[in-house]
């Protein structure tokens, strides 16, 4: 082993300006799109906690272990018993002293700065908080009945408006090194009670709320789907946005929902419909010509 693999090891070598955390099952078709993507927006290293794939994610995945910009850790744990708040505690513990930011999200996640400008030239500008959070566009599935040949990003290109409430949910782009713990796939504790920001700065609180109850304050479509709400008056991703496809198509989602069937938000038999918003037409990541 290299010294410099060593002292990476070590946690005494240069630090990742930003990597990704993110655990998966069964996403090898998305793998090399959604890795090339964050790529391209200035993550350079990504933990990918695979929990007991069965569809060869190893030879999607090799050619990027091999050149040290993944690292696969094998994490079979069932869902029901915590398995991505292990993964996400796991990941904060290793990455303490290997980088400056990590953001945690999904495969079917793509964050980025609308702007144009890398991650982490954006993150810079937040040095002072322990963590950003970013707000969602959930996309639709544009009336895909099955998956298509293009990718992800040039096949759905529809989403719902950017004030719809399911687009009111964050991921955390957190620095290690000043946060404790995970409370939740979208929660994080911090050292010394302090509290994540938005991309505008304000501080981020989050509240309970009784799921299909609307947060306190909120007068439009409630979110059947969440327990949780964070205290922010509106959706906002001018410096900072994730574009969920939460559902990509019919088929696709009806695969989804197998898979997971241990999750009882994919269970309900409304869930499809509730996120299949075909709204806004928004290609903003399609490439030339599609959309």
């Amino acid at each position: 082993m290299s010294l410099s693999r060593i002292l990476s090891w070590a946690g005494l070598g240069p630090r990742h300006p930003l990597a990704v955390c993110a655990v998966f099952r069964n996403e090898a078709p998305y793998l090399a799109e959604w890795l090339d993507f964050h790529l391209a927006q200035g993550v350079s290293h990504f933990w990918l906690y695979d929990n007991a794939s069965d569809d060869a994610p190893g030879a999607v995945l090799a050619p990027y272990v091999a050149r040290g910009v993944v690292t696969v850790l094998h994490w079979p744990t069932p869902f029901a018993q915590g398995m991505q708040m292990q993964a996400y505690t796991h990941v904060l513990a290793r990455a303490r002293r290997r980088a400056h930011w990590v953001a945690f999200i999904d495969l079917d996640e793509f964050l980025f700065s609308p702007g144009g400008q890398p991650l982490p030239e954006v993150l810079a500008g937040f040095a002072a908080h322990p963590a950003v959070v970013v707000h969602w566009q959930i996309y639709g599935s544009g009336g895909a009945a099955d998956a298509g040949p293009q990718p992800v990003t040039a096949r759905f290109v529809h989403r719902a408006p950017t004030q719809w409430v399911r687009n009111r949910k964050v991921k955390c782009i957190v620095q290690p090194g000043r946060t404790l713990r995970p409370l939740s796939p979208h929660e994080f504790a911090y050292r010394g009670g302090a509290l994540p920001v938005n991309e505008a700065g304000l501080p981020v609180r989050y509240r309970r709320v009784s799921p299909g109850a609307p947060p306190p304050g909120w007068h439009g479509e409630v979110d059947p789907f969440t327990a949780s709400d964070v205290d922010v008056p509106q959706v906002r991703v001018d410096t900072l946005r994730i574009n969920h496809y939460a559902v990509r198509s019919h088929a696709e989602y009806l695969r989804k929902q197998a898979l997971h069937a241990a999750d009882a938000r994919y269970a309900a038999a409304d869930y499809f419909a509730f996120h299949d918003r075909n709204d806004v037409h928004d290609p903003v990541l399609a490439p030339p010509g599609a959309g």
